[in-house]
């Protein structure tokens, strides 16, 4: 099984509207709704798009981890949309959770430690 996505969208904006300033000195939220291949509708999964140099202008100075984060030294729409598909498209998996949590190691799966609420008994 393989996911596909369906859809991108900007945090906070829509990416038609959106250029920065300066396209080597930017950081944006985006999600891309990704869902089963053969399937309907999908599940959002969140990640951002920053350039190195607004990274080290606005991140602490001391180590940090940086998880569910695109690093492109300038600015390219199409260029982070193609390696989220290309990412989704060359995932693979027995289930759909199993593909669903590999690519949460790359964006922030909206069920990501999910655990269903089982009420106590008695």
């Amino acid at each position: 099984m393989r996911g596909k996505v369906r859809y991108f969208s900007m945090v906070g904006g829509e990416f038609s509207e959106y250029w920065p300033d300066d396209v080597t000195n930017f950081c944006i939220g985006a999600d891309a709704t990704i869902g089963p291949e053969n399937g309907i509708g999908g599940e959002i999964f969140s990640f951002q798009v920053c350039s190195p140099k607004w990274f080290s202008e606005n991140e602490s100075h001391s180590p940090v981890f940086a998880r569910h984060i695109i690093f492109m030294n300038e600015y390219d729409e199409p260029g982070f949309m193609k390696i989220v598909e290309d990412l989704v498209a060359n995932t693979h998996g027995e289930t759909w959770h199993e593909v669903a949590l590999k690519l949460s190691r790359y964006m922030f799966w909206e069920f990501e430690d999910y655990q269903e609420y089982v009420p106590e008994s008695g």
